[in-house]
């Protein structure tokens, strides 16, 4: 447990498989949307407890397990300093997937507390909890130890990421409530809200956005435009998102001033997001032939541009004349499968394929596996994410112009509902070619990876300890 990198590593590996039980779940749901009766009897495969489960295994699961990993690989780089404690990294790395499994694995059971993105009962939030604070002791002691004098870009996100989640997460799960975890009324509606949108915005983008600043400096052996750029947008993001929340409830009974806040901090966004975007374009600019060249930044660079189109698309989505169409329809679960699948995917696929072969000092199993995947990947998510914006419009425009009932309009949208299906096939093919691909590399172990990039040409500089 004290080897060097093995908590990243770990961290990385579990999120791998979890990564396939959660796509495997999504893909039983886009099924049954088309093929309502085709689980019936199965009590776990229900789609009201299923979906719970996949959300929660894609969110804490997949995705905040390979983030947790790839910042505990990042930041001892930028710091000048070995991880912390290994030791506490594995523990961590440990009752983490306990708790996201058992938390999973109760929701199966019918054992939720049924509130949006913070389903788990609330003896399993006391175990997030813990495992939170002793990852950012983790992070912040490494960082308090840091050689580095230089605090760079990346680590201002993930130290105010460690940070925010924690207190995010007791407000939001209302945790000083027990056994129930909730408010009553119209109150616990808008906490919930205020949780369900920062854990996109104060957990992932923060959290993904230095994995992305880290990565294609180093990959196009460039310096990052502008120190300035990225610090606009991390204070940009920590000022506007807290309050975009309520703009889910624009049509609820909460008080007019803070629906009119969350339109206002909305379109705010788009100042930190034109930040980011600007200056990831400007650090591009004469590299783009290494788009095609380096998988890593090619997988970072499409999470970069997924970022800043389901950004632009929830400022919108914030307008009341366009949430009027979109409320209730399936164009909001599209937006957030692009905020999370394309977006947050994107990036922490890039990130492992940048690690691990960095890790084991070896290359990459296959780049023409990895190369088939994107293909699939792209592909797959156009077709999924189309399926979920076309039933979006149909929905609103049949709904609010015609004025016909919901159940009316439900025959017309299963063609857009199988042309999601579709796309979920494509891209459960790609996440378990990713997730062989992954582990193949380590199991091969195969030649060595080239030299590492000199200081020299580095803005986010690397370390002397290790690759």
């Amino acid at each position: 447990m004290n080897q060097e990198n093995s908590a990243s590593r770990n961290f990385m590996l579990t999120a791998g498989l979890w990564l396939l039980i959660g796509v495997s779940m999504g893909l039983i749901l886009a099924l049954e949307f088309v093929f309502p009766d085709l689980f019936s009897g199965v009590p776990w495969l229900v789609f009201s407890r299923l979906r719970q489960a996949h959300t929660n295994t894609v969110m804490f699961a997949w995705l905040s397990g390979g983030m947790i990993g790839l910042w505990l690989y990042i930041v001892p780089r930028l710091s000048g300093r070995k991880l912390w404690s290994e030791t506490l990294g594995n523990i961590t790395m440990i009752l983490w997937n306990l708790a996201v499994g058992l938390g999973v694995f109760g929701i199966l059971n019918a054992y939720t507390q049924s509130r949006e993105y913070a389903e788990f009962i609330w003896i399993i939030d006391v175990a997030v909890m813990v495992t939170l604070i002793l990852n950012m002791i983790n992070i912040y002691m490494t960082i308090g130890h840091r050689t580095e004098p230089k605090l760079y870009v990346s680590l201002w996100y993930i130290t105010g990421t460690v940070i925010w989640m924690p207190l995010l997460y007791f407000i939001g799960n209302v945790m000083w409530n027990p056994p129930v975890g909730a408010l009553t009324g119209i109150n616990d509606t808008i906490f919930n809200w205020f949780y369900g949108h920062n854990v996109l915005g104060l957990w992932f983008t923060t959290g993904l956005l230095p994995v992305i600043y880290y990565i294609v400096p180093r990959e196009t052996k460039t310096p990052l435009y502008s120190h300035f750029l990225s610090l606009i947008a991390f204070w940009g993001i920590a000022f506007f998102y807290t309050g975009v929340g309520a703009h889910h409830l624009l049509w609820a009974p909460i008080p007019y001033w803070l629906k009119t806040i969350a339109v206002a901090e909305s379109i705010g966004m788009i100042l930190p997001i034109i930040a980011f975007m600007m200056n990831i374009y400007l650090t591009m600019r004469g590299n783009w032939n290494r788009f095609m060249t380096s998988i890593p930044l090619r997988y970072v660079v499409t999470g970069w541009a997924a970022y800043i189109l389901v950004s632009y698309q929830g400022s919108h989505q914030a307008l009341r004349s366009i949430n009027l169409i979109t409320h209730f329809t399936q164009y909001v679960p599209g937006h957030a499968h692009l905020s999370l699948l394309f977006f947050a995917a994107s990036v922490i696929m890039g990130g492992m394929f940048y690690v691990i072969p960095r890790i084991y000092n070896c290359k990459l199993f296959s780049r023409r596996l990895a190369n088939v995947q994107y293909a699939l990947y792209v592909i797959g998510f156009t077709f999924f994410f189309g399926g979920f914006l076309l039933t979006g419009l149909v929905q609103g425009t049949n709904w609010l112009h015609q004025g016909l009932p919901v159940w009316s309009v439900l025959p017309g949208l299963r063609p857009y509902m199988a042309l999601r299906a579709t796309g979920g096939i494509l891209l459960v093919i790609s996440f378990f070619m990713f997730t062989y691909n992954i582990f193949a590399t380590i199991i091969n172990r195969e030649k060595i990876v080239e030299p590492d990039i000199p200081k020299s040409v580095m803005h986010e500089k690397p370390l002397t300890v290790a690759n």
